[in-house]
């Protein structure tokens, strides 16, 4: 593939996040955000197709250009509406309820303590939605709320955050498809994926920090630094709690009574100093324990109550009733124990796991496919995991159909023929590209490849 062709695919990937900005600026509704959603692949996958059968070489200029069309596409959503969720002005809210000495726990955005908080951001309080739950998000998104905050209390500012974090991630994810031999163009699967310009430069979900700061702690296993990447990977759990699921293969990887305590030690650290500033005596007049209970109401409600877009979910409600949620949080335990009692990879039981969490919730939004997709991306030789992921980010678009047809405050309910074309061809695409068995054309990548890829990745 030749940088001129290249460039002409980055053209049109760009052209297609313009447009998609102008979807979510102008309202145009469901069928034009399902359309360009989809031909947002025509490009991803023309690059990414050749990459993986080696057809197309890594090198500077390419690199390059898949990077300045990604951060171009990027930086055409950041002014827009967040038309699709209101969780990014919930996280602008609750940072400027900590700088102004608030407690986002115990008190939700209806409390009238907070009345001039409200008044001093008549639109911001007009758009954070559960008025009366107070704050779902752990401890260091919060803190990131507030010194984005601090900045300016702005949804494009906070937007602009969650892109730089974004932008780790995807150097981290060259660094991983070089070390592992693989072509670092694949990044395209996840740069130039509609998924995550909507998610995070569209609608600036925190998952994006969360899942950025686990997977560097990815990276940082990968190179030895098992300290560096138990922190790394408490600081993503205190973000969002899924984050600390990487603990416990980073422990069994590491041998050594010693080594391993000093990863916990450094876990611990790093969950302590983000609790203090939410510790202090005022906060905990009424008990260590009530605190950790204030610290998880929202979260518990959202356990036991909500419900969107399921899928597995829905047979075992049929069945079971009330116990199909704690069973379906059992199989997910079970699942992850067994990896890693059998030394599974991190990064591919990460992705099984956040894959199957999705499949087995009773809530599926799609930004919770952010969880899968970059650990995805990094094990490109299981061919049928791959297809399976990047189909459903592709398919999980008909989802949005109840976010543009269903008026707020009702509850959300899929038809359906949406349900039916958003999770019929993931397994499909799973079975036509070899399920879960690897490629069998992968080889050990030679030193020079290996160095020409970590040049390329330098330059970008």
């Amino acid at each position: 593939m030749s940088w001129l062709w290249l460039a002409a695919l980055g053209g049109v990937h760009v052209l297609l996040a313009g447009l998609l900005a102008a979807v979510f600026e102008g309202a145009w509704g469901f069928w034009w955000h399902l359309g360009t959603h989809a031909l947002l692949f025509v490009p991803l996958l023309l690059v990414v197709v050749p990459a993986l059968r080696g057809t197309v070489r890594p090198g500077r200029r390419h690199l390059l250009i898949v990077l300045a069309a990604a951060a171009l596409s990027r930086a055409l959503l950041l002014p827009t509406t967040p038309a699709l969720s209101g969780d990014v002005y919930r996280m602008v809210w609750e940072g400027q309820v900590v700088l102004n000495g608030k407690d986002p726990w115990a008190q939700p955005p209806d409390d009238p303590a907070l009345a001039g908080l409200a008044a001093a951001h008549p639109e911001l309080r007009e758009r954070v939605g559960y008025w009366k739950l107070p704050a779902i998000y752990p401890p260091f998104a919060q803190l990131f709320g507030a010194g984005v905050g601090w900045i300016s209390p702005s949804v494009t500012i906070m937007k602009a955050a969650l892109l730089l974090a974004e932008a780790s991630l995807i150097a981290a994810l060259i660094a991983l498809l070089c070390s592992r031999g693989h072509n670092p163009l694949l990044v395209a699967a996840y740069a130039w994926n509609p998924l995550p310009l909507t998610e995070i430069a569209g609608s600036g979900h925190g998952d994006a920090l969360a899942v950025a700061l686990l997977f560097l702690a990815l990276l940082a296993l990968e190179r030895g630094r098992t300290a560096g990447a138990a922190a790394l990977a408490a600081l993503s759990g205190m973000t969002k709690f899924a984050g600390f699921v990487l603990l416990p293969f980073l422990l069994r990887r590491v041998r050594g009574r010693r080594r391993q305590l000093t990863a916990l030690g450094a876990a611990g650290g790093v969950v302590l100093v983000a609790l203090t500033p939410f510790l202090t005596p005022a906060r905990l007049a009424d008990g260590l324990v009530v605190r950790f209970q204030e610290f998880g109401f929202s979260l518990w409600h959202y356990a036991r109550h909500w419900r969107f877009n399921d899928s597995l979910f829905s047979p075992l409600d049929a069945v079971l009733g009330g116990a199909a949620r704690p069973v379906a949080f059992a199989v997910l335990i079970v699942l992850a124990a067994a990896l890693v009692i059998r030394r599974h990879p991190p990064g591919l039981s990460l992705a099984l796991l956040a894959g199957a969490a999705f499949l087995l919730s009773p809530v599926a939004h799609p930004w919770y496919l952010l969880w899968t997709l970059p650990f995805l991306v990094v094990n490109p030789e299981q061919r049928g995991l791959l297809a399976a992921g990047l189909t459903m980010t592709l398919s999980v678009a008909f989802s949005y159909h109840a976010f543009w047809t269903i008026p707020p405050g009702l509850d959300w309910t899929l038809p359906t023929w949406v349900r039916i074309a958003e999770y019929l061809p993931v397994p499909l695409a799973a079975l036509v590209f070899g399920g879960l068995g690897q490629s069998s054309d992968r080889r050990p990548p030679s030193d020079s490849s290996r160095r020409k890829c970590a040049t390329a990745s330098a330059a970008a």
